[in-house]
């Protein structure tokens, strides 16, 4: 099982218990989300008290877009110098409100450098794009010169999508628990995209079931469940 996109220290403090998930699960590795330096050590901290846990956690590390800071491209550098991070996100664009429509220009900006940054060091990106899925078309060239790129809970249409693709970009479009609660373009995409194009995750603790307060690590079970069901 693969969870490409989880917040490991808010998934936490939501369900403790999640702990003894991570160094029981077999066959089992996920991508931990980070989006500042605090975050970034409480996952190393983890690693180190939970030493069965410890290969199945990465990290990745960005300047999000909701919180674009762009003295933070310090701190993604020294991540990447000291070899802490496997991953360059989440980053990309956010234009679902009037608040983050207000720093386009910025969250632009620091999204255009954070993908050279990424290219430079040979790393893949994980964006979070929200409402903004045109913009990116026009950046598709720095797209393609990093590793891959991982669509982190991905809203787009499957056409989006094979455009990308068919374009060259090395993407991946992840999935989480919108598809059991129906979300059709996620289900669209999940039915026609390559299988080996489909990433699973649970962005715990933030992408809940209907009817849940918040997602769980655990919830990853029944993400693949749902792909194999639409896929049958």
């Amino acid at each position: 099982m693969r969870d490409s996109h989880l917040h490991l220290l808010q998934a936490l403090e939501k369900a403790p218990g999640s702990a003894v998930f991570f160094e029981k699960a077999e066959d089992y590795s996920a991508l931990c989300s980070c989006r500042n330096i605090g975050e970034v050590e409480f996952v190393e901290a983890f690693r180190e008290a939970h030493p069965e846990a410890a290969e199945k956690l990465k990290i990745s590390f960005g300047i999000h877009p909701q919180d674009p800071q762009k003295e933070e491209l310090g701190t993604l550098l020294r991540l990447i110098d000291e070899r802490r991070i496997d991953a360059v996100g989440e980053i990309g664009l956010d234009l679902f409100s009037d608040k983050f429509k207000a720093t386009f220009d910025l969250q632009s900006e620091l999204f255009k450098r954070q993908l050279e940054i990424a290219a430079e060091h040979g790393l893949p990106v994980v964006l979070h794009i929200r409402k903004a899925v045109q913009p990116l078309f026009s950046l598709e060239y720095l797209l393609k010169k990093t590793t891959s790129v991982i669509f982190h809970s991905y809203s787009g249409t499957f056409e989006e999508a094979a455009t990308f693709l068919r374009h060259g970009v090395n993407g991946f479009f992840s999935f989480d628990n919108a598809l059991l609660n129906g979300h059709k373009r996620a289900i669209d995409c999940v039915r026609n995209l390559p299988e080996e194009r489909i990433l699973t995750e649970t962005d715990a603790p933030y992408q809940p079931k209907t009817g849940d307060e918040f997602s769980r690590p655990e919830d990853l079970s029944g993400v693949i469940d749902a792909i194999m069901e639409i896929r049958r």
